[in-house]
């Protein structure tokens, strides 16, 4: 977007439009702006299709999020209420892993979130590699 529209990457971040279904129900032949993600995973919290960010379940650590939509936008000063920036690492020891903020739709005080450490991770190994092709891991 960067080039095609002739902005300044420093104006520009990464917008994530979390989508209500996984991989193999998403039409990836529609053209649209941005980029179809899969495995992405919220640690600290799970993510509810209806109502957004939600609390973890009891001994889950991880919560796999349906396919995510990329895009690149325009920045704006105005602040979004209800929408958690969560930070996306690569990996589970995060550190020096930082990506970019997710914008998660909650119900909750966003405060919340920040105070447990809600991050989402990209890789986690074994937790979203266990879908198989329209089918959901066993519990």
């Amino acid at each position: 977007m960067s080039r095609e529209k002739s902005l300044e990457l420093n104006k520009l971040y990464i917008q994530t439009d979390i989508q209500k279904k996984m991989y193999w129900e998403i039409d990836a032949t529609q053209k649209r702006d941005g980029a179809y993600v899969f495995g992405l995973q919220v640690e600290g919290a799970r993510w509810d299709t209806n109502n957004g960010l939600e609390e973890s379940e009891p001994k889950k650590n991880f919560s796999v999020v349906p396919v995510v939509l990329c895009r690149a936008v325009i920045v704006s000063d105005k602040e979004e209420k209800g929408i958690y920036n969560c930070p996306v690492y690569k990996t589970e020891t995060r550190g020096k892993t930082y990506v970019f903020p997710a914008q998660l739709k909650t119900k909750h005080n966003i405060l919340k979130w920040t105070l447990a450490g809600v991050a989402m991770i990209l890789d986690v190994e074994g937790v979203s590699d266990a879908f198989q092709m329209g089918k959901e891991p066993p519990q």
